[in-house]
């Protein structure tokens, strides 16, 4: 028997607290039903999920399945009233706590059980609520995500639970609505629509009417509309009336500046601006002039339309709150932090960015009434390794409930062996801000891992905590040897391997199952840590090894789903492609091969075909190169390039072992010079030698022994074929390089377009190679 009764939870769930007695109601008795799911005449489709979950839940438990009904109950079934119109006397209840729809009261007494709320989201939540009660869980998507207890015999107790969300909007971007694992975690409310760009009506042409575009150094250019054109504001404002005439019950319209950082220069936009700087990119700050223009658009909409809203990302360069306009209490922002560390808390205290994120929050909650998240949780341009923001989501919720803050849109990445436990969790805050995070991970271990929770919650917290405590704030996958250490490693080895011994017992397959996810996640990592390291040491024939088992286990997770079960497709183009998203995949396919493709492989197949396939290598240069900025752009002029020594007060700085972030340049943009000696063997005497990168964020102008070898993206000099940032590329340095005596390699990194990863510089090996005798 399951003794349940109300659960009070401080901001988040309100009620009255009733004594529950021993008296129970009977669901199921040995398996036969002894009850009846009861929907109203005209159901919602809410409504009709939620007796559907009900009675595919319960038969799962117990073998018997419960019937759904309209109208009478047949005698001798306790009815289970489903809606709001079966129970009315619940929604003077539910109003007299809150009139959210996801609001709800579960009624359960000796003759009846009525979920009810005050919309029919907050009744297929209810739902929910019950089947949890009830011991189910929903951890991951799929049947292997799923916790569903066994039961002959299953009751509920008497008593009443009233809950209210503590977020009234609670959304993860770029997982689909349509997966039943989203709906199961209570995640629902108003979808925030900020958007890229502003419609005009009629639309601009660029070429008969140039003077509503950005003018960008002297030209007019179709990056961004000029915001300060009366007649660009003409138009925004009729594309607004339009799309309201069209969507009347639309509470807000999404509009921005398009997502490419180039904003109109004229006189008149500039002095809109508050000239503030962004010091994390070092450009101007143009919230003031999209306020000064959004304010303007709301007000011509309320005079037909009034209450409406525009919806914003705070985003970029719209980032911080507007200095000398003060917005319209209609305007609503999202936060959407790119630019700054996206890997920790907002007090945790390695992190400035996060530091620096938690008073801008404070800042735009001050100035308009209502606002939004619109962060990450993933790791920016990863191929979907081990990841954790449990460490950050735990503080963060709160504070963000602290603010304010009414709902989250948080940009997530359906990567469920990587990510799936963090939206989970951050799923549960946003619903209950007061959740005991460390008591649902204890559940979590237990339930969904049974005897192996020991070694998989101390692998969990491992990685969790990696990120948490590693001083690095780079996204993609440039700071994972710095995460994950040898020692963590080898620990995390060690914890999978235990549980995989102690998976056991009637459920020993499932629970082995469950454990492999994670193993195949941690030997993937253990694959690209060691091609990482195989190539730093110029063994491209280890590291190509390493890539191509990094794609083999890669492929096996892209097709294991979660949901459905089967093999998995890997184009949408032979199914809708809202059905093809619905699925859960243990690695996204949409962007698993493409990072390790972008930033990755060129780097190893092309090393592998110079030193082994075709050549052989000459020399690898070393690591730490010496470094000095040049913000000013003299080098140059001064001639830093030379040959030999020269003074100025270089610094030591890491090259393909860590990032110009990890090392304290934090998102640096602007010119600067790498410089190294290398000597090169003389049994290469008389064979052609070529100067070889792995990769460079973003280009790169080289000099061997004091004579220019070109530019990486431009045609010309004695580069061999153009390259773009993080791929390979190489000279011609015959006649130039020094057979037997030290040679100088200077390199001017040109580093202007923001990387949101917060790389920089020379991202790979570089090293001199020779092409095989012939």
């Amino acid at each position: 028997m399951i003794q349940m009764g109300l659960v009070v939870l401080g901001q988040c769930f309100f009620g009255t607290a009733y004594s529950v007695s021993d008296a129970s109601a009977l669901l199921v008795e040995s398996r036969t039903p002894r009850a009846v799911l009861v929907l109203p005449a005209q159901a919602h489709e809410d409504e009709e999920l939620a007796a559907k979950e009900l009675q595919i839940h319960i038969a799962k438990m117990s073998g018997a399945r419960l019937t759904i009904v309209r109208g009478d109950v047949p005698k001798g079934l306790l009815p289970v009233r489903i809606g709001l119109s079966l129970s009315a006397e619940a929604k003077a209840r539910i109003l007299q706590q809150s009139d959210d729809p996801g609001a709800f009261l579960i009624d359960a007494r000796a003759d009846r059980i009525s979920l009810a709320g005050n919309a029919p989201e907050g009744t297929l939540i209810a739902a929910y609520e019950l089947l949890e009660q009830l011991g189910c869980r929903w951890y991951l998507p799929g049947e292997l995500g799923a916790v569903i207890p066994k039961r002959v015999t299953v009751t509920m107790p008497l008593g009443q639970t009233l809950q209210v969300p503590s977020f009234p909007h609670r959304h993860l971007q770029c997982i689909s609505l349509d997966l039943p694992w989203y709906r199961r975690q209570r995640l629902g409310g108003l979808y925030f629509p900020g958007a890229h760009g502003i419609s005009l009506r009629p639309k601009a042409n660029l070429k008969t009417e140039p003077e509503l575009f950005a003018l960008v150094n002297g030209e007019r250019k179709d990056t961004q509309l000029c915001l300060s054109n009366p007649e660009v504001l003409k138009r925004a404002i009729a594309a607004a009336m339009d799309y309201f005439d069209r969507h009347p019950d639309a509470q807000w319209l999404g509009m921005g500046p398009r997502d490419n950082g180039v904003f109109c220069e004229c006189e008149r936009c500039q002095k809109l601006d508050s000239g503030d700087v962004d010091p994390v990119t070092n450009r101007r700050i143009r919230t003031d002039r999209y306020v000064w223009f959004f304010n303007q658009i709301i007000e011509a909409v309320h005079k037909k339309y009034p209450g409406k809203k525009i919806a914003f990302y705070g985003y970029d360069a719209l980032k911080f709150p507007p200095r000398k306009v003060k917005p319209s209490p209609y305007l609503v922002p999202a936060f959407a932090p790119i630019t700054q560390c996206r890997i920790h808390g907002i007090n945790n205290p390695i992190c400035p960015d996060r530091s620096f994120y938690k008073k801008t929050m404070v800042e735009w909650t001050r100035v308009v009434p209502e606002t939004f998240e619109r962060g990450y949780y993933f790791n920016l341009a990863c191929p979907g390794f081990p990841f954790s923001k449990i460490h950050a989501v735990r503080e963060e919720t709160p504070f963000a409930h602290k603010l304010g803050v009414k709902g989250w849109r948080v940009e997530s990445k359906p990567s469920w062996a990587s990510n799936g436990l963090t939206l989970y969790v951050a799923a549960r805050l946003m619903w209950d801000v007061n959740t005991d995070v460390d008591a649902l991970m204890i559940e979590l271990c237990e339930k969904f891992f049974g005897p192996a929770a020991k070694p998989m919650g101390d692998y969990l917290e491992m990685v969790d905590h990696a990120f948490r405590d590693t001083d690095c704030h780079t996204g993609s996958s440039f700071c994972m040897p710095k995460v994950f250490t040898p020692a963590r490693m080898a620990r995390g080895r060690t914890l999978l391997d235990r549980a995989a011994r102690l998976a056991g017992g009637p459920e020993a397959k499932t629970y082995a199952e469950r454990g492999r996810i994670f193993r195949l996640n941690h030997d993937r990592l253990e694959a690209f840590l060691n091609m990482l390291e195989q190539r730093n040491r110029f063994d491209f024939a280890s590291a190509n090894a390493s890539l191509d088992r990094l794609y083999e286990i890669s492929d096996v997770m892209v097709n294991y789903r979660l949901h459905p079960p089967g093999a998995a497709k890997q184009k949408p183009s032979d199914m809708p492609y809202k059905v093809w998203f619905a699925q859960a995949w243990l690695l996204y396919p949409g962007v698993v091969p493409s990072y390790i493709n972008r930033f990755w492989a060129p780097c190893t197949r092309s090393g592998y075909e110079r030193t082994v396939a075709k050549g052989d290598l000459v020399a690898g240069l070393p690591d730490v190169w010496d470094f000095l900025i040049d913000p000013t752009g003299v080098g140059e002029g001064l001639r830093w390039y030379r040959d030999g020594r020269i003074g100025g007060n270089w610094q030591p700085l890491r090259t393909k072992s860590s990032t110009w972030s990890d090392q304290g340049l934090h998102y640096y943009k602007g010119l600067a010079w790498h410089r190294t000696v290398v000597t090169i063997p003389n049994t290469f005497q008389r064979r052609k030698v070529f100067l070889w990168f792995g990769g460079m964020d973003e280009a790169a102008k080289v000099w061997l022994n004091g004579e220019l070898l070109g530019q990486s993206d431009a045609e010309g000099g004695r580069l061999v074929k153009p390259a773009g940032a993080f791929k390979p590329f190489e000279f011609d340095v015959n006649g130039i390089v020094r057979i037997g005596r030290p040679n100088t390699v200077a390199v001017k990194i040109i580093n202007h377009r923001l990387s949101e990863i917060g790389t920089g510089g020379i991202t790979a090996p570089v090293m001199f190679w020779s092409p095989k005798p012939k």
